[in-house]
């Protein structure tokens, strides 16, 4: 059966970016992003795409049953699998009981990124309308941190797309919404951090260098989870 790993971390500290970057440096494993997932759904029902245009969290029952759905269907041919952003809530945390037991998260790594650098990468995002690239066009040299813009230098994207035209920023990155987001995420996610420290499953990193670390992130993740 799969290990899972649990990422834990603000809008803006890149965790998804980091999640499916560690995927590629670990044998056969999957990544779920759990906002896709949503923005799938969210196609065909009007009222979770305005929950989602507002900010404001999504049902924590719609949650549960999307994110072990795809968990469940990865697990079956992976060795990891790794959720970005899942569970968030701490009613999250304790639906976790109904999962199977070899679904359940092993192991939750935690972002630990400050507002201003989320903020600061949450308003340079973009996607590439035709090649579907994630771009990001602010740098950040803050606190400490060091992370260049994450533009295309070569392949698809830098050949045929046009980033005037092509490179699309998501409705909910703006200044009020980015805040929203912030006061949510502390407010819910502060009973997810003690569930985890409580099982003593929770690995903290601070990605002062951006995707630079990754390396150095996924030895610390490695070793923690043949520890358990």
């Amino acid at each position: 059966m799969a290990r899972v790993l649990s990422l834990i971390g603000p809008p803006g500290s890149g965790k998804g970016t980091y999640g499916s970057l560690l995927a590629t440096r670990f044998l056969n494993a999957s990544f779920v992003s759990v906002g896709d997932i949503l923005r799938e759904n969210a196609a065909g029902n009007e009222h979770l795409a305005s929950v989602l245009r507002s900010g404001a969290l999504v049902d924590d029952a719609l949650v549960n049953d999307a994110v072990m759905q795809n968990t469940e269907n990865r697990a079956r041919e992976k060795n990891l699998v790794i959720l970005d952003g899942y569970p968030r809530t701490g009613p999250q945390s304790h639906l976790l009981a109904k999962w199977p037991v070899g679904l359940r998260p092993s192991l939750a790594l935690q972002f630990d990124v400050p507002y201003d650098v989320c903020t600061i990468k949450l308003l340079g995002r973009r996607k590439c309308s035709i090649c579907n690239k994630s771009i990001n066009v602010n740098g950040v040299d803050v606190l400490g941190f060091d992370m260049p813009p994450m533009i295309p230098e070569s392949g698809a994207c830098k050949v045929n797309c046009n980033p005037d035209l092509d490179w699309n920023k998501r409705d909910d990155d703006t200044i009020d919404t980015i805040r929203l987001r912030m006061e949510i995420y502390h407010k819910e996610t502060t009973p997810v951090l003690q569930y985890w420290k409580e099982r003593r499953r929770l690995l903290s990193f601070v990605p002062y260098n951006g995707v630079k670390d990754i390396d150095k992130l996924k030895s610390l993740v490695e070793a923690r989870l043949h520890s358990l």
